[in-house]
């Protein structure tokens, strides 16, 4: 049986993939960038406070240090997720200290690279699965960045989030927070638990994480917040004291700013259902989904030519530009079979 597996590279640049059940707000951020393709089903993605909802097939790109959640909105929702390391792409060239991927196809509906992106995320997992060797990964690898970098990576005026690995230097500091978020912390405190100076751990926080210290405490509240709205019955206003907010107010208004919406109203899309499928959130899928999947997956790996060509105009309103696109079409696949 094909196990549902964590899958990284072993040369100089790390990737991993997980195909998993989606279910109710798991609020996380990391350095890796994550590019998500929802496979079947109906999903909220939530990046930043910003919402969108994606349908089959749609793909979506999460920058490095975005706090993001998902939300099902069908039953058996599921997804592929691929991270990717920051540094793979800085070695090549592109900073993503200065620039961020902008692929989000529910916004921009019709892309010819999305069957292409689909089409390599499909034989990278199918390929994992059969333990193809190593330089058959790493060409597809680095045939799914080009494709990423090429039509979906933009330069930023103003400066992103840092990117970095974090260091040794940190760790202290942030295993307080984790354990300590519920209690009044402040940037004083912490830098005389840590014995620095706050002005260096402000700058330690900002270079190492791409956030200050005051949003990293607010995420780490968050994130338990959340799983008290999901999983308890406690009011609003007792969530937000259980976890280091000093009033419900600004537990309302600091919700709001990283999720779009507020507790009450979050909590109102929490059914017995959604609770049902939280509890095989990331776990190994069912021998039917999975084989249903993998039979999925197949199928984009197929018929490439025909992939490459997909009409981006289909189902679209702006049919004038058919007749054209057809010719360039035509034209191209004469040049490919030349």
């Amino acid at each position: 049986m094909t196990k549902n597996l964590h899958y990284a590279s072993k040369i100089d640049f790390q990737f991993d993939q997980l195909v998993y059940n989606i279910g109710s707000y798991h609020y996380n951020w990391h350095q890796q960038v994550e590019l998500l393709w929802l496979l079947q089903g109906k999903i909220e993605v939530n990046v930043d406070g910003q919402r969108y909802i994606l349908n089959e097939n749609d793909l979506i790109v999460i920058n490095s240090n975005c706090g993001h959640a998902t939300f099902v909105l069908q039953p058996n929702s599921i997804a592929l997720r691929t991270h990717m390391m920051p540094d793979f792409f800085t070695n090549q060239g592109f900073d993503l200290r200065t620039g961020q991927f902008t692929l989000n196809s529910t916004i921009l509906k019709f892309n010819p690279a999305y069957p292409v992106i689909r089409h390599l995320l499909a034989q990278l997992y199918l390929g994992i699965c059969a333990n193809t060797n190593q330089l058959e990964t790493n060409s597809f690898f680095y045939q799914l960045t080009s494709e990423l970098v090429q039509h979906f990576f933009t330069d930023m005026v103003k400066k992103s989030r840092v990117i970095t690995q974090r260091s040794h230097f940190l760790d202290t500091t942030i295993q307080y927070i984790d354990e300590h978020y519920q209690n009044n912390i402040t940037l004083e405190k912490l830098a005389d638990y840590c014995n620095y100076s706050s002005t260096y751990l402000s700058k330690l926080f900002k270079l190492e994480l791409g956030i200050n210290f005051y949003e990293y405490l607010v995420r780490c509240r968050l994130q338990h917040a959340v799983a008290d709205l999901t999983h308890t019955t406690l009011k609003v206003v007792d969530v937000a004291y259980r976890n280091g907010f000093k009033e419900v107010k600004s537990f309302n208004l600091m919700f709001k700013k990283h999720f779009g919406q507020t507790p009450s109203a979050y909590r109102q899309l929490v059914s017995p259902e959604l609770l049902s499928q939280d509890q095989d959130f990331k776990k190994q899928l069912s021998p039917q989904l999975q084989k249903l999947i993998l039979q999925k997956l197949a199928i984009f790996t197929q018929n490439q030519k025909e992939l490459l060509f997909t009409n981006p105009c289909d189902n679209c309103r702006f049919k004038e530009y058919e007749q054209k696109y057809r010719r360039l079409v035509t034209n191209l696949q004469e040049v490919i079979n030349q």
